[in-house]
C-alpha cells in the first residue's frame, strides 16, 4: 500500500508544485449477478466476505485504481455488521472511515461510506433539520487532513433518490438543496476546496413542484424553512442548476473509449449517473480524471496510471452495475477568479442566435488580450465558438448563445457554460432552455397553430408527432431510395418525409383545445411536397384525416398523389402543391382533444432497387502460365450492407462429393471498386499466378456473414458438392462456359445480358477480351421502377371562430365576415373567411376596341371553369382551366349580342 501512495504522489509532483491527492467515487451496490451454475440473474445488494466474487472485484478495481480517499455508495448495513467493509478497508490499507449515519433517513439499509489513507479532521452526515425528513440516506462529509498542504479538502458524498416518478424527483430536488443549503451555511467561496461527488441519478425531466406529489412516504415531513407552496420547488437534472455562489464544476470523465457512460456495466452506452463537481479553485488546478472500466483496461500505458497489472476483462461487471469514477486533483496553486453570467436567464429553442449571449468578466483589467475556453454541458446548446478573446484593456467579453429547436418534447432543461483560461480559476453560468416542442394546445378561439419543422435533422421522431410503419433515416436531399422516414429538404428546411417502397407508414399529433368555448370548426394547411421521383415510378399517396374520439374522418380535400413523370432522379428544388380544407361539425370540448394524422402508402407501379451482390467475371486458365488472374464482383444499387460483410471463398472440388475452401476474399479488403454503372458497382480483386484453381469442379460461394447467408454457389467445369465453408451442403450451379490451357491470354467467363439480378444473365467464354472492371460485352444493368418520395411541411390548424360576434356558432354561420360567400367557398376560392376584405373577384376589361379581356388568379389543386351567359340564367362552359399559381387571361371579342361572363372554382 505505502508504495503505492509514494508513487503517485510523485506523478503529481511532476504536474503542479502543489499538493494532490486521488479521490475516487463507486457505487458498489445493486448489481446484476449471474451465477456460475446457470440460472436466473439476480440482483445483490451487498459486497460480502473476503473470496465472495462481488468482495474480491470491487476489491480488484480499488487496487487497481488506488486512490488516497474513496466515497463508496449502498453499502449495505449486513456488510457492516459483518466486518465486509472493515476487512474490505483493510485489504487496500485504508486506516480511517467514517459512514454516514442512518438517524433521520429512509433508507437504514444502504448506505454511504468514506475510506481514507489520511485522517479525518471533521466529519459530518447532512440530512434535514430538526422536525423534518426527507433525506432517502444521509450525506457524510468529511475533511481530509491531507499532508504536506494547509488547504486540505472538503468532500461530500451522495447518494440521492433514484427513480423518474413525480415523488422521486421531488425528493431529489429536496435532497440537492440541503446539500446546497449546507456549504451555504459554510460560508464557502470559489476559492476554497470543495468536492461533492456520487451517484446524482439526473434522470427523467425537469419539473416545477406546486404541490407535493402523490407518492411520497407516509413519514415524509418537508422541513417549514422551504417556505413550499408559496416557493415552489424545482427538480433540474442538472445539479450545477442548484447553486447560485459558488458554482461549483462538473468534470468530465470518460472512460478509455471516451464513452461518458457510468452506468450500467453490460455496455458503455448508458447514461451518466455519477458525478464530480469541484469548486472553481480545484477546477482552476491541473487535474485528470477517468472512468474505470476493466474491459478496456489491457495495459499500464493508457489511462490515468494504476497500480499494480490490469485486472480480469470482468472485474467492473461483476463488481457493480455502476463504474468506479476517480481524478487526480491539486489543493494549492491559487489563482485570480473569472467570473460567468448569462444576459437573460432562460432562452427558448429555435430562438434566434444570439438571443441570449454568455459573458465571461476578468477580476481585473489586462494588458494583453486573453483567450478562454468555453464548454457547454448540453451538445445541442453551445456558443457560437468555442473560444472568446477579451481584448486588452477590457475587463469583460461575450458571445451569442446558440439554442437550436431538437424536436424531442423534453420540458426545460439547465445548461451549465464553463468559462476557464490559463492562469485563472474557471467560473459557470447556468441557462434555463425552455422546451419548443409540447403538445399543441388552442389557448382562445381565433389561433393558428403551425409547425415548418425548420432545422428538423430527421433521426427521431419529430417534436410531438409520432411514426408508425417505419425508420428515420436523416435528411435526404433526394438522392436516398432505402424505405423509411426522412426529413426531405436541407437541414434549414425539414419536413416529415417517406420512402413507402411497398410499405404504409403514419405520422399524427393531438392538438387540445384548453380555450372555454366549443371548437366546432377548424382550418387545416399544409404543404405536399414530392423530394424525388423515377419515371415510371410508383404512384404513391399521402392522405389526412382527423381521429375524434378513436374514429377516423377522412380530409379528401387534403390528399396528394406522387407525380411518375418527372425525369429520373433528385427533382431539382423538388415540387409542392398547398392544400387546405375546413372542417365544421365538430364538437371538441374545452379539455378534449383531437388527432390529424397523415398517412403514406405505396401506389401502383414501380419496385424496390435490386440488392443482388455476384461473381460477373473471372479469368483463371490460358495457355502457358496463367497471368492476370482475377475475380470481378457486381454490387446491386439497393444493398445497404458493409461491404466488409461479403465473403467470396473459392472452392476446389477437386473432390465432386467434397469441395472444400482454399481461399476466401474479402470484398472491403480483397476487392478495389473499378466504377459505377447505372448504380451498380464493379469490383475487383488481382490475383497472382495459380491465384484461382483450373478447375475441374472449381468454384466460387459469395457469402452475406451478418445474415448468414450463401448468395450463390457456382463452379466452372462441372459441378460439386460443398463439404465445407459456407456452402456446406449445397450443390453448385456450373457456368455454362469455361477455360483451358489453350485459351488465349486475355480471356475471361462473364455473365451477358440484360437485367438487374445475377439470374437474368447468362455464362459466356470472352476469348482474349476481357472487360475485367466495366460491365461485360453485351450486358447492360438495368433499375426496376423506384417508389418516390414525398413528404408534408408548413401544417397549420386555425381554431375558426365566430368573428362577427353575433353568438352564432360556426356550424350555423357559415359567413363569419359576413362578406356574402360562405365560408366553405372561400377556402376553395384560396380567400380569408374571417376578413370581410378578402375576396375572390375576376375582372374583365377592354384591352382594344373589339376586344375584352377576362383575368383571374389561380391556385394549385383548383379547377377553373369559364362560364358564359346571355340571361344570367343560363349558363355554358367556355373553357377549362387547371390551376398553377399563376393568373391566366382570355380575350373575347365585344362585337355582337351581350354577354356575361363569371368563373366557378372547384378543387381538382
Amino acid at each position: 500500500m505505502i508504495s503505492r501512495a509514494v508513487a503517485f504522489f510523485l506523478l503529481m509532483a511532476s504536474l503542479a508544485s502543489g499538493v494532490g491527492f486521488r479521490l475516487a467515487t463507486f457505487n458498489v451496490g445493486a448489481h446484476l449477478v449471474i451465477p456460475a451454475g446457470g440460472g436466473a440473474a439476480y440482483f445483490d445488494y451487498g459486497i460480502g466476505a473476503p473470496g465472495q466474487p462481488d468482495f474480491d472485484k470491487v476489491r480488484d478495481v480499488l487496487a487497481r485504481i488506488n486512490a488516497d480517499v474513496v466515497a463508496l455508495q449502498e453499502i449495505h448495513t449486513a456488510d457492516v455488521n459483518a466486518n465486509d467493509v472493515s476487512a474490505l478497508a483493510a485489504n487496500l490499507g485504508y486506516g480511517y472511515s467514517y459512514l454516514s449515519s442512518t438517524t433521520g433517513a429512509f433508507d437504514t439499509s444502504l448506505r454511504v461510506i468514506f475510506l481514507s489513507r489520511y485522517p479525518f479532521l471533521s466529519t459530518t452526515a447532512v440530512g434535514s433539520p430538526s422536525g423534518a425528513k426527507e433525506i432517502t440516506r444521509l450525506f457524510p462529509t468529511v475533511k481530509v487532513d491531507l499532508p504536506g498542504t494547509t488547504k486540505d479538502p472538503t468532500i461530500l458524498a451522495v447518494h440521492l433518490k433514484s427513480g423518474t416518478a413525480s415523488d422521486e424527483r421531488f425528493r431529489r430536488a429536496v435532497e440537492m438543496k440541503r446539500i446546497v443549503g449546507y456549504f451555504a451555511a459554510q460560508g464557502f467561496t470559489a476559492d476554497d476546496n470543495f468536492i461533492i461527488l456520487g451517484d446524482f441519478n439526473p434522470s427523467s425531466t425537469n419539473k416545477t413542484f406546486t404541490a407535493l406529489p402523490a407518492g411520497l412516504p407516509t413519514t415524509y415531513s418537508l422541513g417549514m424553512d422551504f417556505n413550499f407552496p408559496t416557493v415552489p420547488i424545482t427538480y433540474s437534472t442538472n445539479p450545477l442548476n442548484y447553486f447560485t455562489s459558488p458554482i461549483p464544476v462538473k468534470l468530465d470523465p470518460r472512460q478509455l473509449n471516451n464513452s461518458a457512460s457510468t452506468f450500467d456495466t453490460t455496455t458503455t452506452t448508458g447514461p451518466v449517473l455519477d458525478l464530480f463537481l469541484v469548486s472553481p479553485a480545484i477546477a482552476g488546478r491541473p487535474h485528470t480524471q477517468e472512468i474505470y472500466n476493466s474491459a478496456q483496461d489491457t495495459s499500464n500505458s493508457t489511462g490515468l496510471p494504476k497500480a499494480g497489472s490490469p485486472p480480469a476483462s470482468d472485474t467492473s461487471v461483476v463488481a457493480s452495475d455502476h463504474y468506479a469514477v476517480f481524478a487526480n486533483l491539486e489543493m494549492d496553486q491559487d489563482y485570480p477568479n473569472l467570473s460567468a453570467s448569462v444576459s437573460a436567464a432562460t432562452v427558448t429553442e429555435g430562438a434566434a442566435t444570439g438571443t441570449v449571449s454568455l459573458i465571461v468578466t476578468l477580476p481585473a483589467v489586462r494588458a494583453t488580450a486573453l483567450t478562454v475556453s468555453l464548454v457547454s454541458d448540453d451538445a445541442d446548446v453551445t456558443t457560437t465558438s468555442t473560444t472568446l478573446v477579451i481584448p486588452a484593456g477590457s475587463i469583460s467579453g461575450s458571445i451569442p448563445i446558440i439554442s437550436p429547436r431538437d424536436f424531442v418534447a423534453d420540458n426545460a432543461r439547465s445548461v451549465a457554460f464553463t468559462a476557464s483560461a490559463t492562469g485563472y480559476d474557471p467560473a459557470n453560468a447556468v441557462l434555463q432552455v425552455t422546451d419548443a416542442d409540447a403538445p399543441y394546445t388552442f389557448i382562445s378561439s381565433g389561433q393558428t397553430i403551425t409547425e415548418n419543422f425548420t432545422t428538423f435533422a430527421g433521426d427521431h421522431d419529430a417534436g410531438t408527432w409520432l411514426t408508425t410503419g417505419g425508420t428515420w433515416r436523416g435528411i435526404d436531399d433526394g438522392s436516398a431510395t432505402t424505405a423509411g422516414f426522412r426529413s426531405y429538404g436541407s437541414a434549414g428546411d425539414g419536413s416529415i418525409g417517406f420512402i413507402a417502397n411497398g410499405a404504409s407508414a403514419t405520422a399524427s399529433a393531438n392538438f387540445t383545445n384548453l380555450s372555454n368555448k366549443l371548437l366546432t370548426s377548424i382550418q387545416i394547411g399544409f404543404t405536399a411536397e414530392q423530394w424525388k421521383s423515377f419515371s415510371g415510378g410508383t404512384a404513391d399517396i399521402l392522405t389526412a384525416d382527423l381521429i375524434i374520439n378513436g374514429v377516423p374522418q377522412p380530409l379528401p380535400a387534403l390528399t396528394f398523389t406522387a407525380a411518375t413523370n418527372f425525369p429520373t432522379g433528385a427533382i431539382v428544388g423538388g415540387t409542392s402543391v398547398a392544400k387546405t380544407t375546413i372542417v365544421s361539425g365538430l364538437s371538441i370540448a374545452p379539455g378534449s382533444s383531437f388527432e390529424l394524422r397523415f398517412t403514406f402508402a405505396p401506389g401502383s407501379g414501380g419496385g424496390a432497387l435490386p440488392a443482388d451482390v455476384f461473381v460477373n467475371e473471372f479469368h483463371y486458365d490460358n495457355a502457358s502460365t496463367d497471368t492476370n488472374e482475377f475475380v470481378e464482383v457486381v454490387v446491386g444499387p439497393g444493398y445497404t450492407g458493409a461491404l466488409s460483410d461479403i465473403d467470396v471463398a473459392l472452392y476446389n472440388g477437386n473432390t465432386a462429393t467434397a469441395a472444400v475452401v482454399y481461399n476466401t476474399l474479402n470484398l472491403a479488403t480483397a476487392f478495389t471498386l473499378s466504377g459505377t454503372y447505372n448504380g451498380y458497382r464493379i469490383f475487383v480483386a488481382n490475383l497472382p499466378v495459380d491465384g484461382l484453381q483450373n478447375g475441374p469442379r472449381d468454384g466460387f460461394a459469395v457469402y452475406n456473414k451478418t445474415t448468414s447467408l450463401v448468395l450463390s454457389l457456382i463452379s466452372y467445369a462441372g459441378t460439386f458438392t460443398a463439404s465445407a465453408g459456407p456452402a456446406i451442403g449445397m450443390i453448385s450451379t456450373a457456368t455454362e462456359a469455361s477455360e483451358t490451357t489453350t485459351s488465349a491470354v486475355g480471356s475471361s467467363v462473364g455473365l451477358s445480358g440484360t437485367g438487374a439480378v445475377r439470374t437474368n444473365f447468362t455464362w459466356v467464354f470472352s476469348s482474349g477480351t476481357n472487360t475485367k472492371g466495366t460491365p461485360n460485352t453485351n450486358q447492360t444493368f438495368t433499375i426496376p421502377s423506384q417508389p418516390q418520395g414525398i413528404a408534408f411541411d408548413n401544417v397549420s390548424v386555425t381554431f375558426l371562430t365566430d368573428t362577427d360576434l353575433d353568438g352564432i356558432p360556426d356550424i350555423l354561420d357559415p359567413d363569419d365576415d359576413n362578406d356574402g360567400i360562405a365560408d366553405a367557398s372561400e377556402a376553395i376560392f384560396g380567400s380569408n373567411p374571417l376578413d370581410a376584405n378578402s375576396v375572390y373577384r375576376p375582372t374583365i376589361a377592354q384591352s382594344s376596341p373589339t376586344t375584352v379581356t377576362l383575368s383571374f388568379t389561380t391556385l394549385t389543386g383548383r379547377k377553373y371553369t369559364v362560364e358564359s351567359s346571355t340571361n344570367l340564367s343560363n349558363w355554358a362552359p367556355v373553357s377549362t382551366h387547371s390551376g398553377t399559381g399563376s393568373p391566366v387571361s382570355i380575350p373575347f371579342g365585344n362585337v355582337g349580342p351581350q354577354v356575361f361572363y363569371r368563373v366557378a372554382v372547384g378543387l381538382e
